[in-house]
């Protein structure tokens, strides 16, 4: 599996997550589904930004991928912002649903954007074997950092 293989995964995952939950009713299933969209965003965001954004970064040193990169990585934080706001409603209440009604329209907008615009020009930089490399390393990152949220049971975005 290469690098866009294993992001295009996740960003799959999220997807259907995020489809889940936007139909349960019940608060504590809700909830339930709510942690691990939080935590599967907070460790893809994280490996992402340091394995395959950081091989764009050196592979494409151009002024337009910087600015790309840039973007997604102000994306992230905008996602995360929004994960924060959610904590602080109550989750069985209608602006809870309406702003995590936000968070998705921002993810998918965030998938988009880098699926149609980043990885094309990547695939033009990074050779396959590198890309496959990415991929190992993105998910070995991943797992450490999902380890390091579950042995600490609380999770710092």
């Amino acid at each position: 599996m290469d690098i866009y293989a294993y992001i295009v995964r996740d960003h799959r995952k999220l997807s259907g997550l995020m489809d889940d939950l936007m139909s349960i009713r019940l608060p504590a299933v809700r909830q339930t589904l709510f942690d691990q969209i939080r935590t599967e965003l907070s460790a893809h965001g994280d490996s992402e930004e340091r394995t395959f954004y950081a091989a764009l970064e050196h592979a494409i040193p151009t002024q337009e991928m910087n600015d790309k990169l840039e973007h997604s990585e102000h994306e992230h934080h905008e996602i995360k912002a929004l994960l924060h706001v959610l904590d602080r409603l109550s989750i069985s209440s209608e602006e809870w649903m309406e702003k995590f009604g936000e968070l998705k329209f921002a993810i998918e907008h965030h998938i988009a954007k880098e699926e149609g615009e980043i990885f094309p020009r990547a695939k033009e930089a990074i050779s396959p074997l590198d890309a496959h490399r990415l991929a190992l390393q993105m998910d070995a990152l991943k797992q450490q950092i999902l380890a390091g949220q579950n042995a600490s049971a609380v999770i710092y975005l």
